[in-house]
């Protein structure tokens, strides 16, 4: 017997692909400065490492890092992770990958089975090694009770600065400019503001002057947007503050506030567009509206249920003791339409049923559709040439504001120059993010994610439902489809559709 030893193939030394990923989580100077100094750091860092190459820099700029529902690059990031696009991923810190540990935890679990590891600079922890994950536990649990204890201090000084009427956000309302922290009256955009008023008091519905403007302008204009200016304070020169507030506990949320927390109502912050008299002539105008409009449409159902089998609208029918709710076809001629009649308390038990469901699988079902959604969204964003080239021309514009400012600090631009400049930069800074809106041609996706998201929200701040609720409703479904006189149809927001029985 002979044995011939085959020798082992040389090893060649695999080159690591290194994914970077930046969060500042505001939009001030000293943030933007920290945001492309680490852009260009990393950008630095590999470019002469033998074994190391740079694959991509994902980074977030001017959101918080107390959920990573909303942080679109870091969805990308790990999009791109189980699609094996790098091998390890370097951040500064735990608090800039997550404050949240479940967060955390879950991101560098899912990362690890993909064979990727996690590298946090400041803390030295690298997910690589066994000890890893427990160093992360605990730094996540301080990273969590820091972002806590710096949120719950933001939110006490920002409401002692409203009770004080010192507060100023400068949040610009179409018809103004923010310039040096004040709101100022842009007059060519003002003039639209009085338009939509005088119209509105005129007669016109906010269909017909938002058809008018688009046609006009050249720009979309929705109803909503129309309804949103006839009702908003700003256009007296007042402000209310705190119209929406953000939770205690993490994961950090913003609500609309219905009364849990106190509102500020500030007279004379600024500049009015329309006089108090024209304004307080539009909110009753719209108060008889809505009175109209509710008694012509009573039922909570009017409008929101449609036929699956011939397209009309369901119209509501009483006998003795009992409601229904019937297909106008079929009321006319069974012969047109075979769907018989649906008992309106099984309408209502079948929405109890389904919301109920959809709050038990909100994790299992509800978010892993938001996030294949962002995912699609992501794709085509990423495919999109010439978003890719604006986000790029962004950071080279930030890079801009770091460098003027460095010159101005050095004494090296007068502040004269240095306004003229930072205006110049930020005005293109403006129009890139327009550009950026308008390239990624993802409008409906968009919208149909948020609506997810709002539902989600929906859920979570509701307790389960024994009965049927109608505001609750209002908000989770955007049209129900009768399939039969036993089966409906529901759908809710997302563009997701679900199926329920009617039980009789």
């Amino acid at each position: 017997m002979v044995v011939t030893k085959i020798q082992a193939a040389p090893q060649v030394k695999r080159i690591t692909r290194v994914a970077a990923y930046i969060r500042v989580s505001s939009d001030s100077e000293d943030q933007l400065h920290s945001f492309s100094a680490q852009y260009r750091y990393y950008r630095q860092l590999f470019e002469n490492s033998p074994d190391e190459v740079l694959s991509e820099i994902y980074a977030d700029e001017g959101i918080t890092g107390t959920s990573t529902e909303k942080r679109t690059e870091f969805n990308r990031m790990m999009s791109d992770a189980r699609r094996h696009l790098f091998d390890r991923i370097i951040v500064k810190s735990v608090t800039r990958f997550a404050r949240n540990t479940k967060d955390c935890l879950e991101a560098t679990r899912e990362l690890r089975e993909l064979g990727i590891s996690v590298y946090f600079e400041e803390n030295g922890v690298d997910t690589e090694h066994v000890a890893g994950e427990m160093l992360i536990t605990l730094l996540g649990m301080a990273a969590q009770n820091e972002s806590l204890s710096l949120s719950k201090n933001l939110r006490w000084g920002i409401r002692k600065r409203m009770e004080d009427g010192t507060y100023n956000n400068c949040s610009t309302a179409f018809g103004y400019d923010c310039i040096d922290g004040k709101l100022v009256i842009n007059e060519h955009d003002a003039e639209i503001v009085r338009r939509i008023f005088a119209d509105f008091l005129a007669g016109k519905g906010t269909n017909i002057i938002a058809k008018e403007l688009s046609s006009e302008t050249n720009e979309h204009w929705y109803n909503s947007t129309i309804s949103y200016i006839l009702a908003n304070e700003r256009y007296i020169g007042d402000k209310i503050l705190q119209k929406r507030f953000t939770t205690e506990i993490l994961p950090l949320k913003k609500h609309i506030n219905k009364g849990e927390q106190p509102k500020y109502y500030v007279r004379g912050s600024h500049e009015p567009i329309i006089d108090e008299n024209t304004f307080q002539k539009a909110q009753q105008l719209i108060a008889s509206r809505r009175s109209v409009e509710r008694q012509f449409h009573e039922y909570i159902f009017t409008q929101m249920i449609v036929c699956g089998h011939c397209g009309h609208s369901f119209k509501r029918v009483m006998n003795s003791v009992k409601a229904y709710w019937v297909c106008g076809s079929h009321s006319k001629n069974a012969a047109y339409c075979p769907i018989r009649q649906i008992p309106e308390t099984g309408i209502c038990s079948a929405f109890v049923r389904l919301f109920n469901k959809l709050k038990t699988c909100s994790e299992t079902l509800l978010k892993p559709a938001a996030r294949q959604l962002e995912t699609l969204i992501l794709k085509k964003q990423n495919s999109n040439t010439e978003l890719v080239e604006t986000r790029r021309s962004m950071v080279e514009a930030h890079d801009q504001l770091v460098q003027i400012n460095r010159l101005r600090e050095n004494g090296l631009l007068p502040d004269d120059i240095f306004n003229e400049r930072k205006k110049e930069i930020e005005s293109r800074l403006l129009r890139l993010r327009e550009t950026a809106i308008s390239a990624s041609d993802t409008d409906e996706l968009s919208d149909r994610l948020n609506k997810l998201y709002d539902l989600i929200d929906r859920l979570d701040d509701t307790a389960y439902l024994m009965d049927f609720d109608e505001s609750v409703f209002r908000l989770a479904v955007e049209k129900i489809v009768a399939l039969s006189e036993n089966e409906v149809l529901f759908k809710v927001g997302g563009g997701l559709k679900f199926k329920e029985r009617i039980m009789r």
